[in-house]
């Protein structure tokens, strides 16, 4: 008797969200570190980074402001990104569901999130203001639409039935 056939997909979406949960965590680690070293600097009677915080734009200062609540945000999603895609490559029932959570959590707050840069934006929009091509409001839509068109595949993906059958066959698959 041959063995159950996987759905095309199935490893290669545990293998992407485990490596973007891993490349996550390094990045809020690395993010954190920096943070705490622009603030350690900024605090010296000779602040070398006095320049160019000042020519940063005010997205990037309110994320420098607060950068260990945004560290702590990337390395908890990182967590549970690794964690997930781990246990959605073997085939664990509660993988399946927590990957579609996780999605939908991303989803609902990018919207969230492009809503208030719509309504607030941060950027200074007056002539010689600071700030380059990754602040601007455009860049910020297609990052997200980016980001909501793929959340709405993998959604669409592990409700799949055959998703499914694979999920309930690996729960009966005690290996």
């Amino acid at each position: 008797m041959n063995p159950p056939v996987k759905p095309e997909g199935l490893a290669m979406t545990g293998w992407l969200c485990a490596v973007a949960g891993g490349l996550t965590i390094i990045t809020g680690m690395t993010f954190g570190m920096v943070g705490a070293l622009a603030r350690a600097l900024s605090r010296q009677e000779d602040d070398l980074l006095a320049q160019a915080t000042q020519a940063l734009d005010p997205l990037s200062r309110a994320l420098l402001d607060h950068f260990e609540v945004v560290a702590a945000v990337l390395i908890a999603f990182g967590v549970a990104s690794l964690i997930i895609g781990v246990q959605f490559l073997r085939l664990r029932p509660a993988a399946r569901a927590s990957l579609e959570i996780l999605s939908w959590v991303v989803l609902i707050g990018t919207l969230a999130l492009e809503a208030l840069a719509v309504v607030f934006p941060l950027r200074d929009k007056s002539p010689g203001a600071p700030g380059s091509w990754i602040s601007d409001p455009l860049t910020s839509m297609l990052l997200s639409l980016v980001q909501i068109i793929v959340c709405a595949m993998v959604i669409r993906f592990v409700r799949s039935p055959a998703v499914r059958e694979a999920f309930r066959r690996g729960a009966a698959d005690p290996r």
